[in-house]
């Protein structure tokens, strides 16, 4: 842990905010860590909310440098996060986890974490990015939200906050490490044999179009491959492509 700076309060609006206000007042160093009991205003993709109840789940956002990433490769930090949250949530015998591409976690077909990564590019290289991660702990009610679920819910046992974030932490503090020293190297294919329903044929929704296909990986930018036909492949970006499950 010692990694990490690590600022804890009791209620804001959101972390990534939070950091991001920091970052922009040149108060960020590499490290720094906000952990908030109650987000009153979290965000998900694409202006999305990330709604959590008040002391029972996970919320933090991180602030790194990748000083040798090149800024074309950033999936790759996208790779190292969700990655690092699977294998620590594995330790503490959730079952069942895949990566919903690009970055919700889920347990059993249910959404129990989501991960936003905001990146700051000055020139070609990465000034600062912002990691914000959601992890839905010991919450057991989500109204009029049905493929959302929890650890308390899949593991049935209550759980510590702080030992999940030490662990959390420690598991993406490894695979970061990986990305820094190694250049990601395995982490796109780790990503994709940890996808879900990778291989298996899906109904997706691209505009008005509804149509079946097979998930077969992610391009080194991002996109999702879908195999539509055994002669066409699509690839799509993130926010391009629903899948409907």
């Amino acid at each position: 842990m010692s990694k990490f700076n690590i600022i804890k309060l009791d209620a804001i609006g959101s972390t990534n905010d939070w950091l991001k206000d920091k970052f922009f007042n040149g108060n960020c160093s590499d490290g720094d860590v906000i952990w908030v009991m109650n987000q009153t205003a979290g965000k998900g993709q694409r202006s999305k909310v990330w709604t959590s109840e008040a002391c029972k789940n996970l919320t933090f956002s991180m602030f790194k440098h990748f000083p040798t990433l090149p800024t074309n490769q950033s999936f790759l930090i996208n790779c190292a996060v969700t990655l690092g949250i699977v294998k620590a949530l594995e330790k503490f015998g959730i079952p069942k986890l895949k990566i919903k591409w690009p970055n919700d976690i889920l347990s059993a077909n249910k959404k129990i974490g989501g991960v936003l990564i905001e990146n700051f590019i000055k020139g070609n290289e990465f000034n600062g990015t912002i990691i914000g991660v959601g992890i839905n702990v010991n919450q057991e009610s989500f109204d009029d939200l049905p493929y959302a679920s929890s650890m308390i819910l899949e593991a049935h046992t209550n759980f510590d906050l702080n030992q999940v974030l030490v662990e959390v932490l420690n598991m993406l503090s490894n695979y970061i490490e990986i990305l820094n020293k190694l250049g990601g190297m395995n982490l796109l294919s780790d990503f994709e044999k940890n996808m879900y329903k990778k291989g298996e044929l899906s109904e997706f929704k691209s505009g008005e179009e509804i149509f079946e296909g097979k998930i077969i990986g992610v391009s080194k930018e991002g996109s999702i491959l879908i195999e539509k036909s055994p002669t066409e492949i699509l690839r799509y970006a993130n926010g391009e492509i629903e899948m409907i499950y």
